[in-house]
């Protein structure tokens, strides 16, 4: 399942070109979003993956959240709002005090949940991110309440 929603992740057209090593990166999941340091999960409706997410450690104390997808059929529900939510429960159970993200400039919706939930712009915060992303960073505990 996972595999195939980070599949259909990677051929969106705001990745193809800004994510050079999808082919290998999907084919090594689930690493590298493992226990202790991260987690990726997967939002499903009866017996279907609609959704996935996944946070891994980008340095200590400071979690990245990546391939952050709803499919199609399953967007406008609140899907993205809640799998954000149980990534940043996760984090924050992980021992995470911060988490940081960079999507594509067009994701207006997507920024605009991120802000909504309390992440700030930030700097680019790693290399290979390409000039144009939107950098985010969220201080767990200091934002909205997540419930």
């Amino acid at each position: 399942m996972a595999r195939g929603l980070v599949r259909e992740y990677a051929a969106l057209p705001h990745t193809v070109g800004r994510w050079s090593t999808a082919s290998a990166d999907i084919a090594a999941l689930p690493a590298p979003f493992v226990h202790p340091r991260g987690v990726f999960v997967i939002a499903m409706d009866n017996a279907h993956a609609i959704g996935c997410g996944a946070v891994l450690q980008l340095e200590p104390g400071i979690a990245e959240m990546k391939r952050v997808y709803v499919r199609p059929p399953a967007r406008g529900r609140g899907i993205g709002e809640a799998l954000v939510k149980v990534l940043l429960d996760h984090a924050a159970a992980l021992g995470y005090s911060r988490v940081r993200l960079d999507t594509a400039p067009e994701l207006q919706a997507a920024q605009a949940l991120y802000r909504r939930l309390g992440f700030q712009p930030i700097d680019s915060y790693r290399t290979g991110l390409l000039p144009d992303a939107v950098c985010l960073e969220l201080t767990l505990g200091a934002g909205p309440a997540i419930e």
